[in-house]
């Protein structure tokens, strides 16, 4: 008998849900149940100090090698640690927010995925941070672990909208400044920036044995410029505009993405970063398994930890 096909989630439904926890949770189910790679390394468990036994403990936890020693029953208690800190890049420039209307735009498509991220991570008991531009300054929260921390981290890019000319850059420079120890760094951003910049910025971030994990997220009109007549091009993080007949210049827009794209591609390959560029029409929890379950993510977890 044939298995049923796996219903994956829609971006618009998932879209239309108001609270962020919700959809996070939402797309952890969908994007774990029946995977087998565990996406990170969570938290683990260190020995604090004995204890005498008493009734009704676990026998496990009897220190079997005291006992020998002493002729006497003491339980083991252990301390949960963290052994993971994970910062969350969230672009919120005016990029981002496009489409303004009719469906889903890049900013909330990348809050529901590094929400989902957040999620496990915290239920891991690892420590996330989350950063977003808005104009010239970086809204910042520290890694913490606590399950309370997530309302925090969620409610900060629910109440946020998109609109700084700053862009991932300004992020990534922010994060390298503060962070020396060894940490997972997440990016979410349609990476339409100056790529000789981002070059540089990603191989400091490896070479201070940062492990980097990149979205890219782009719309299917940026991705197939469907645009078959005049229009007025509005730039959305200044007041330029472009009037242009859209048919004209489909194909030199279309290379020129392509020579962009092979360049990122690149610029991340070299580096050895997880690279992923998806648009916003795809699942997410297909999109985060996929991501996740790459053999070499847990490598390299345990290689850093």
């Amino acid at each position: 008998m044939a298995e049923p096909q796996k219903v994956f989630l829609d971006p618009n439904v998932l879209a239309g849900i108001k609270n962020l926890m919700v959809r996070a949770r939402t797309v952890v189910e969908g994007a774990l149940v029946g995977e087998h790679v565990s996406p990170f390394r969570g938290g683990s468990v260190e020995f604090a100090q004995h204890r005498p036994y008493t009734p009704g403990d676990e026998l496990r936890y009897i220190d079997w090698r005291l006992l020998a020693r002493t002729d006497q029953l003491h339980v083991k208690q252990f301390e949960v640690t963290t052994n993971l800190r994970a910062y969350l890049l969230v672009d919120a420039s005016g990029s981002m927010n496009y489409p303004t209307t009719g469906g889903i735009s890049k900013y909330t498509y990348a809050t529901i995925l590094a929400s989902a991220i957040a999620y496990i991570l915290i239920q891991q008991s690892d420590a996330v941070s989350l950063c977003l531009n808005e104009k010239d300054k970086v809204k910042y929260l520290p890694p913490r672990s606590q399950v309370a921390y997530l309302k925090q981290i969620f409610q900060l890019m629910e109440q946020h909208t998109p609109s700084s000319d700053n862009d991932i850059l300004n992020l990534v420079k922010y994060v390298q400044d503060r962070v020396n120890q060894r940490s997972l760094i997440v990016l979410f951003s349609d990476f339409f920036v100056d790529l000789d910049g981002l070059n540089q910025r990603i191989k400091y971030l490896r070479g201070r044995g940062h492990d980097v994990m990149v979205f890219q997220i782009l719309h299917k009109d940026e991705r197939d410029f469907p645009f078959q007549r005049f229009y007025r091009f509005m730039a959305m993080e200044s007041n330029d505009a472009l009037t242009a007949d859209g048919k004209q210049i489909q194909a030199h827009y279309l290379e020129a993405l392509k020579e962009h794209q092979q360049q990122l591609a690149d610029i991340m390959r070299r580096s050895g970063v997880d690279f992923s560029s998806i648009t916003t029409d795809q699942a997410p929890d297909r999109v985060l398994a996929n991501h996740l379950n790459q053999p070499q993510r847990a490598k390299k977890l345990r290689t850093m930890y």
